[in-house]
C-alpha cells in the first residue's frame, strides 16, 4: 500500500469516527426523550479496483423493531379499552352505591318494605303512614338517581368519543405531514430517523384509541386500516372520522336510531373491542342501556305489584306508584324509561292534595272507614314477594321477587365494574411489559453508548497515528532528496 493510500484510508476513518461520535452524543443527549429510538451509522469497506481504500459511512439508521412496536400498540389498545370501561363504570357506581349502601336501590326498597311492615301492625298510625310515604318517596328518588346517573354517564361516553375522534383526526393530519417529510428526506438520501420517531409516536397515539393495522410500503406510502378493514389513511391521504355529539341522552335514546356512529367516508367504522373509542361506544350503546333495562324492569314490577294489590282500582288505574303525569298504567306496555318517570300517586300524597290514609286502604277508596284494616298493606307486601318475569337479555334472572331483582340489578352493576377493574389492571401490566420490551430493544442505553464512544476514541487515535507515521515517512523521503 502506498503512503498516499494509507493517508486516504486514515482520513476516511477520521471522518467516519467524527460522524459516529456525533451520533453517539445525540443518542446520549436523548436518552430520556420520549419516543426517541437509538441511531446507528452503518459502515462498509470502500473498495477501489478490488483494493481497500478506507471506510464508507452510510446514512444514519434508526434501530427500531417493527414487531415489538406492533405488539406494544396492540397492548396499548387493549389497555385503553379496559381503562375507559373501568373509569366509566367506577364513576357511575360511585353514584348509585354498593348493594349494602343505604343509598342503593336495594336498600331503599328494603327500607320501604320495612316501613310497610310497621304500618301493617298499626294501620291507623299517622306517623307510620308518614314513614311509608317518606320511604316510598326515597325509593322513587333512588330510581331517578340511577336513571340520571346512567344518562350522565352515557353523555360522558358520547363526549369521550367526540374528543377521541378529534384527537385521531389531528394525529392523522400530523401523520400525513410526517409521511411527506419522510418521502422528501428519502428522495434526498438523508436520514429519516427523526421523522420515523414522530411517526411511531403518532401511530401509538392512534392505536390507543383505535385498533389499527399498519402497512408500511416505504416513505410516503403508509397505509392504515382498522382491524375491521376500514381505511383511515393511505399514502398521505387522510380519511377523516366523523361523529356527532349528543348532549342529552334519555333512556329511550338508542343506537343507531337516535345516536351517532363513528363514520369514515359515510360508512360506519368497523373495529374490534380495542381502544378507547370502542369502549366509549360499548358503554353508551350496550352496557349502560342494559343497566337502564334492569332498573326500568324493577320500577315496572314495583308499579305492577301495587296495582294488583289495590282492589279499589278499576281497569288500568294506577296504584301507589304511577307513571309521572298519568292516572293509568298498562303493565303490558314497555317498561323503557319507567325509572325516570315513576312517581308517587298524588292521591296518597298530602302535598299533592291527597290523603295519607289511602296508603292503608287503596288509592281510589272513597272513605276512611276501615282504620284497623291492614289487608291492602299485606297484599302489597305479598305482591312484592311474588316471583315475576324479567327479561334475561338484560342480565337478570328470568324470574324472581322484587327485592331479589333490585339486589341483583345493583349487584350486577358492581360486578361489571369489578370485572373491568381487574381487566384494566391486568392489561395495564401487559402493556407496561410490552413497552419495556420495546424500550429495552430500541431505547438508548447510556452505558453501551459510552462503551461505543471509547471504541470511537481508540479508532480515532489509531487513525491519527497512521497519519503521523505517514507524515514522518514523507519527511524521510524529502530528506533523501
Amino acid at each position: 500500500m502506498s503512503i498516499q493510500a494509507a493517508l486516504s484510508n486514515a482520513l476516511s476513518s477520521l471522518a467516519a469516527e467524527q460522524r459516529q461520535s456525533s451520533i453517539l452524543a445525540n443518542n446520549i443527549a436523548n436518552a430520556n426523550t420520549s419516543g426517541y429510538v437509538r441511531r446507528e451509522m452503518p459502515r462498509s469497506e470502500r473498495l477501489v479496483a478490488g483494493v481497500g481504500a478506507g471506510v464508507t459511512a452510510g446514512t444514519t439508521q434508526r434501530m427500531g423493531d417493527a414487531a415489538l412496536a406492533a405488539a406494544s400498540r396492540v397492548a396499548d389498545g387493549l389497555e385503553g379499552y379496559a381503562k375507559r370501561m373501568k373509569e366509566a363504570l367506577e364513576t357511575y357506581n360511585s353514584t348509585v352505591g354498593q348493594p349494602s349502601d343505604d343509598r342503593s336501590l336495594s336498600s331503599k326498597l328494603g327500607a320501604f318494605e320495612e316501613a310497610l311492615t310497621t304500618l301493617s301492625s298499626a294501620p291507623d298510625n299517622a306517623v307510620a303512614q308518614s314513614q311509608v310515604l317518606a320511604a316510598a318517596q326515597d325509593l322513587v328518588e333512588a330510581f331517578h338517581t340511577m336513571d340520571s346517573a346512567i344518562a350522565e354517564a352515557r353523555v360522558r361516553a358520547d363526549l369521550s368519543v367526540a374528543r377521541d375522534v378529534e384527537a385521531v383526526n389531528t394525529a392523522l393530519d400530523d401523520l400525513a405531514e410526517v409521511d411527506r417529510q419522510m418521502a422528501v428526506a428519502s428522495a434526498r438520501g438523508v436520514s429519516t430517523a427523526e421523522a420515523e420517531d414522530r411517526r411511531d409516536t403518532l401511530l401509538a397515539e392512534i392505536s390507543s384509541r383505535l385498533p389499527v393495522r399498519i402497512y408500511d410500503n416505504g416513505p410516503g406510502h403508509l397505509l392504515l386500516m382498522t382491524d375491521g378493514g376500514t381505511t383511515i389513511y393511505d399514502s398521505t391521504v387522510v380519511h377523516r372520522l366523523t361523529f356527532t355529539h349528543t348532549p342529552t341522552i334519555p333512556a329511550e335514546s338508542r343506537h343507531p336510531a337516535s345516536l351517532s356512529a363513528v363514520e369514515v367516508d359515510g360508512q360506519a367504522l368497523r373495529m374490534s373491542d380495542s381502544g378507547s373509542i370502542a369502549a366509549s361506544l360499548q358503554i353508551r350503546d350496550v352496557t349502560l342501556p342494559r343497566f337502564t333495562d334492569m332498573i326500568d324492569q324493577v320500577a315496572g314490577r314495583l308499579m305492577q305489584s301495587f296495582q294488583e294489590a289495590d282492589t279499589t282500582l278499576t281497569g288500568q288505574q294506577a296504584g301507589l306508584f304511577v307513571e309521572q303525569g298519568a292516572a293509568t298504567w298498562d303493565p303490558a306496555a314497555s317498561f323503557l324509561g319507567l325509572s325516570r318517570k315513576i312517581a308517587i300517586n298524588p292521591a296518597a300524597d298530602p302535598e299533592q292534595g291527597g290523603a295519607l290514609w289511602k296508603l292503608r286502604v287503596g288509592m281510589q277508596a272513597a272513605t276512611d272507614d276501615r282504620a284497623a284494616d291492614n289487608s291492602f298493606i299485606l297484599r302489597a307486601l305479598d305482591e312484592m314477594e311474588q316471583s315475576r318475569a324479567y327479561d334475561s337479555n338484560s342480565g337478570l334472572p328470568a324470574s324472581m321477587s322484587l327485592s331479589q331483582a333490585a339486589s341483583q340489578s345493583v349487584g350486577l352493576m358492581q360486578s361489571e365494574r369489578a370485572i373491568w377493574s381487574d381487566r384494566a389492571d391486568a392489561r395495564g401490566r401487559l402493556a407496561l411489559q410490552a413497552r419495556e420490551d420495546l424500550a429495552n430493544k430500541t431505547a438508548v442505553n447510556i452505558d453501551e453508548e459510552l462503551q461505543r464512544l471509547l471504541v470511537v476514541q481508540q479508532t480515532y487515535a489509531a487513525s491519527v497515528q497512521v497519519i503521523q507515521t505517514a507524515a514522518r515517512m514523507l519527511e524521510q523521503l524529502e530528506q533523501i532528496r
